[in-house]
């Protein structure tokens, strides 16, 4: 069962690039975004994807409350799903309906949502995982502020996303161009969104080491 809060939003209530406007973008993109998603991977943003992977998974503990905001067609989710043996309580969150419909081999509570407005009460996960999803938002901080939101005292967020930062192969410049021209997203700058977490009262922000026009980060709460 997938549970739909996007309705309840009014249309333009959440700025230029609305949840409809997101939710259409994937909506259509839906079916052939493993393949797209892989092509990124491979030649921009693996890097990335390998630490904080690794940071997630160090994390993992039994009986976790998980959420994986923008989960897409859930690749992140399998990954953790087997490298933890599943013994944890997974939702996973997208503004795609076509999406999450990707995600039904999971075992996993799919909320149709925006992340600027989590429909969830406060301090209610343990970690929170966001893979190549903020940047597709007009206001990353607001974002942010909602991760915090809904994360437990002493828990962690895990971020990953497109970053303003060199390319290191022409294919890799190639890829940025088409994500920033068909509207999936934009590249952030880190050292923004660093501050930003700091500002909504991150205890402390880790930046982890990788390169390309990628970057990752973990915040304690």
């Amino acid at each position: 069962m997938i549970v739909n809060l996007l309705d309840d939003i009014p249309h333009g209530a959440t700025g230029q690039m609305t949840p409809f406007d997101h939710q259409a973008i994937y909506d259509k993109a839906a079916d052939g975004y493993g393949r797209s998603h892989d092509r990124w991977l491979r030649h921009a943003g693996g890097e990335a994807q390998c630490a904080f992977e690794g940071a997630v998974t160090a994390l993992l503990q039994p009986g976790m409350r998980v959420i994986d905001v923008a989960c897409g067609t859930g690749t992140v989710a399998r990954r953790l799903r087997k490298g933890a043996g599943g013994a944890f309580n997974l939702t996973l969150l997208d503004a795609s309906a076509a999406m999450l419909d990707h995600c039904s081999d999971i075992t996993a509570t799919r909320v149709v949502g925006c992340m600027k407005n989590l429909p969830f009460p406060d301090n209610t996960f343990d970690l929170l995982t966001c893979a190549w999803g903020i940047e597709t938002v007009d206001d990353p901080a607001k974002a942010l502020a909602e991760f915090m939101r809904v994360s437990r005292p002493g828990g962690h967020i895990c971020i990953v996303h497109c970053a303003d930062r060199p390319a290191h192969s022409l294919l890799g410049r190639a890829l940025r161009h088409r994500i920033t021209t068909s509207g999936r997203g934009r590249f952030l700058n880190h050292d923004l969104l660093s501050r930003q977490a700091a500002m909504i009262g991150a205890k402390r922000i880790q930046t982890l080491h990788c390169t390309g026009p990628a970057a990752a980060m973990l915040l304690h709460v």
